[in-house]
């Protein structure tokens, strides 16, 4: 793997043995389509050059859970609750090894798991708090990186139809999931066709075959983004040291480690003293600083005192910080003009 800083791309060797699908969540950034995530990011989860560390939240829990109390309420307000909506594991019987990931075994390029259909119509499932993405104008419009997501799902289905539904959550639902109940109020379906919404939806699986053709067959990286992709490039481009185990042979490294580390430890619990030390000190030299300027006359430009081991001063100096000769432009130096002085307290050693 070349990593190229100047063209903040990264070329591999040869085509890795296992590429993961275009899937829907990955379609959009692909074209474009997503605020959140970056073509970049996607090339490196699909090549497995890298992948951002995912562990389950209250959020992709509570969606988890909510899920099939969606899919049975959606199945009784529209088909009378007939078992005719059905998520992946019921309408496959279950879930086989090669439907576990991705339910379209049959495409070698496209895929995903989608959320539950019928035999005419896709259905694809959104839980959020964030009800602001979902509406534009005061009224109800998804986003459009999650409907391409619904809109692919149904195209490699040979269907046309596909709804997305929104199901709204408060805290407590996320605290809660179980004892979530769907109703009217907290689930929103919006229903579309692939043909009415994208005309020239192919044109769309064209650009991402010609993506994936420059991209994954090319075995070049597109560009990343510095901030989007900081945290990615930082893993890509930070090497990691492994120190030997514990009776095996030390090098300098751990060596060096090893003598460095209890001196570190040592120094870090005194600077937590020094900086209480420090704290205090600074409190004093602004109480001697105002005590010295109250007693100075107006033609003093310093004042000093010796103590046992140092000197202290306090100086004078003229303040700044104008832009006179813009003032003077204008004309309104004369009329604002003020002198002043600031004064600094410095600290010396006294001479042995």
């Amino acid at each position: 793997m070349n990593i190229n800083l100047q063209a903040k791309t990264i070329t591999l060797p040869q085509i890795p043995k296992k590429i993961k699908k275009i899937t829907g969540t990955r379609l959009a950034p692909i074209l474009g389509l997503s605020p959140w995530t970056t073509d970049f990011e996607v090339w490196c989860d699909m090549t497995g050059t890298y992948k951002i560390p995912f562990e389950d939240t209250i959020y992709t829990i509570a969606g988890k859970v909510i899920e099939p109390k969606v899919i049975a309420y959606l199945d009784k307000k529209y088909y009378f609750g007939k078992g005719l909506l059905k998520g992946a594991e019921d309408w496959y019987g279950k879930t086989t090894k090669e439907l576990r990931f991705d339910h379209f075994p049959d495409e070698s390029i496209f895929g995903g798991m989608w959320d539950a259909r019928t035999k005419t119509a896709l259905y694809e499932l959104k839980t959020t708090k964030r009800v602001e993405d979902w509406y534009k104008g005061g009224k109800f419009s998804p986003p459009e990186y999650y409907k391409v997501q619904g809109a692919l799902y149904a195209y490699l289905l040979g269907l046309d139809e596909f709804r997305m539904v929104l199901t709204i959550l408060e805290e407590k639902d996320y605290a809660n999931p179980e004892n979530f109940e769907p109703s009217p109020t907290n689930t929103i379906v919006k229903k579309y066709s692939v043909a009415a919404e994208y005309p020239n939806f192919s044109d769309k699986l064209d650009a991402a075959l010609a993506w994936y053709e420059k991209h994954i067959d090319g075995c070049v990286s597109p560009m990343w983004d510095d901030k989007k992709d900081k945290e990615i490039v930082k893993a890509l481009t930070t090497a990691h040291v492994s120190l030997p185990a514990e009776g095996e042979e030390q090098d300098i490294v751990a060596a060096l480690i090893q003598q460095i580390e209890p001196l570190q430890a040592k120094l870090d619990a005194l600077s937590e003293t020094v900086a209480e030390d420090e704290k205090t000190l600074d409190q004093l030299k602004k109480q001697l600083k105002a005590e010295l300027e109250s007693r100075m006359k107006e033609s003093d430009k310093k004042i000093e005192v010796a103590g046992q081991a140092y000197r202290f001063e306090v100086t004078k100096a003229a303040a700044g910080g104008i832009d006179t000769d813009r003032l003077k432009k204008d004309g309104l130096y004369e009329q604002y003009k003020k002198t002043g002085f600031t004064t600094k307290i410095t600290i010396g050693r006294n001479a042995v």
